[in-house]
């Protein structure tokens, strides 16, 4: 009986031993995970979002804190104004899980300029026809001052209506997101840029 509690002791150290260890390594690594996913994951969507643009969105990206939450904007300043930003949401309900789209929005015409899928889990052939360019074109021009609707606005594709709809709720979480905080965002950037 001693060995069996014996073991179960070692066992249990063991595990809060390494279970801190990997907490510690997570946490002290989170920083470098963060600008690798930037460079790899966000990076190319942002480059082709924001095409053109006089500065680095990416080295100008600001983080700022809406409702509690840290959100990173990546912004096109030129002449000391921001244009253009460039922020990810994520949308619920799609058929292999959350889909996440990098939105860009023009400030001066509350017009959604590009989107970008950034990660999802969706069936190949199917569910991931979401992140070609002839459907994400559709979503370009639209107010972000209204609700996309599917069927209306913009149509779902065939056999990937829960994806289409996981987009569209992600577009439409930063649509509104930056609706209802426009000004608060650029005065933000404009901050942490000393513009």
């Amino acid at each position: 009986m001693n060995e069996i509690i014996k073991m179960i002791i070692v066992t249990t150290f063991i595990c809060v031993f390494s279970a801190a260890l990997l907490g510690g390594l997570k946490e002290g690594l989170n920083d470098r995970i963060i600008k690798q996913e930037d460079l790899f994951v966000r990076g190319p969507a942002i480059k082709s979002l924001l095409e053109g643009s006089p500065n680095d969105p990416l080295t100008d990206k600001t983080v700022i804190n809406l409702n509690g939450a840290d959100m990173a904007v990546y912004p096109w300043i030129e002449n000391s104004q921001v244009k253009r930003i460039a922020l990810e949401s994520t949308g619920q309900g799609g058929y292999g899980g959350d889909v996440t789209v990098m939105a860009a929005i023009d400030l001066r015409s509350d017009q959604i300029s590009g989107i970008e899928v950034t990660q999802h889990k969706e069936t190949p052939g199917v569910g991931t026809r979401v992140t070609e360019p002839g459907y994400l074109n559709k979503y370009r021009k639209i107010s972000i001052n209204q609700e996309i609707k599917l069927g209306k606005d913009v149509d779902a594709i065939s056999g990937a209506t829960k994806t289409s709809t996981a987009v569209a709720d992600g577009i439409n979480k930063a649509a509104q997101l930056v609706s209802k905080n426009k000004e608060y965002i650029i005065g933000e950037i404009k901050k942490s840029k000393g513009i």
